[in-house]
């Protein structure tokens, strides 16, 4: 907000520029008219940061380390914003001590998934990004393993969804409500969902070999001033069915969009493994 704001008001709502600030689109997505944002105020934003890896760790002068941030839709075209927002982070402070860093290089994945990164910029050198593209979806499996490596945190009838109380109709629900949001406010194109038939199939998916458990962990909010707790599910468990072929596309695509509360933090990540019948 401090790199682009030019207004300097104390909110953003009554905000002349707000319809073209880049902070308000990416921080504060606005709702749109779209019936699935009917009933919400703010739409999901368009990125994913994965700060989990770093998360506790203490760092020496001079130790490097990495971050993960993944853009959605048309907030790639926004990303040199968000490379001189993470070069201003550092010359303020993050942590406890507020420890100053450097950035140093980014890199860009060529494919999502591919595992082939190419240096875009470097402090000195100009940005060369990379052209985004969809991840390609393979073929549908005849079962899969899910395996949450990051606190899946969601609610049903408000309540947490303990181990106890984790079923693939709901997850499958929610995570398709997330992607269909997110491509009505950051994509081009309409992307229709029959949610009610597909949350009637999702019924029929046999889920097998659940191995959750219950993650507890706070973060500290700004905002709030306070600690703020946000537990949820790791660990895994296989769907299979004739039925799962319907849902393999929204659950390919849900491994960079993540599912759940907190997925612009991280929370909800997961990745799919073809099952083989023997423990992953």
């Amino acid at each position: 907000r401090r790199v682009v704001c030019v207004t300097h008001q104390s909110e953003c709502h009554q905000c002349l520029l707000k319809p073209s600030c880049v902070y308000s689109y990416v921080f504060e997505t606005p709702a749109g008219k779209e019936p699935l944002l009917e009933k919400i105020n703010a739409a999901p934003h368009p990125y994913v940061l994965h700060p989990l890896a770093t998360s506790g760790k203490h760092y020496a002068a001079g130790e490097s380390f990495e971050l993960y941030l993944t853009l959605l839709g048309k907030a790639v075209a926004h990303l040199p914003y968000l490379i001189h927002a993470v070069q201003q982070m550092g010359e303020r402070g993050i942590g406890k001590y507020d420890g100053r860093f450097t950035l140093t290089t980014l890199e860009q994945e060529s494919a999502a998934g591919a595992g082939d990164w190419q240096m875009i910029y470097a402090p000195g050198r100009g940005l060369r990004a990379l052209a985004a593209v969809v991840p390609a979806i393979p073929a549908a499996p005849a079962a899969v393993r899910v395996a949450f490596h990051t606190p899946y945190r969601a609610t049903h009838d408000n309540r947490l969804v303990h181990e106890g109380r984790f079923g693939f109709q709901a997850f499958m629900v929610g995570l398709i409500r997330r992607v269909s949001l997110l491509h009505s406010q950051h994509a081009d194109g309409d992307l229709v969902a029959d949610f009610k038939g597909l949350s009637e199939l999702a019924s029929q998916v046999v889920m097998s070999e659940q191995a959750l458990r219950w993650y507890e962990w706070a973060r500290y909010s700004n905002r709030q001033q306070t600690k703020v707790q946000m537990g949820g599910l790791l660990g895994s468990f296989v769907v299979s069915g004739d039925a799962l072929a319907v849902f393999w596309p929204w659950l390919w695509l849900g491994q960079w969009v993540h599912a759940g509360k907190g997925a612009v933090m991280g929370m909800g990540g997961y990745t799919l493994d073809c099952y083989t019948g023997k423990k992953a």
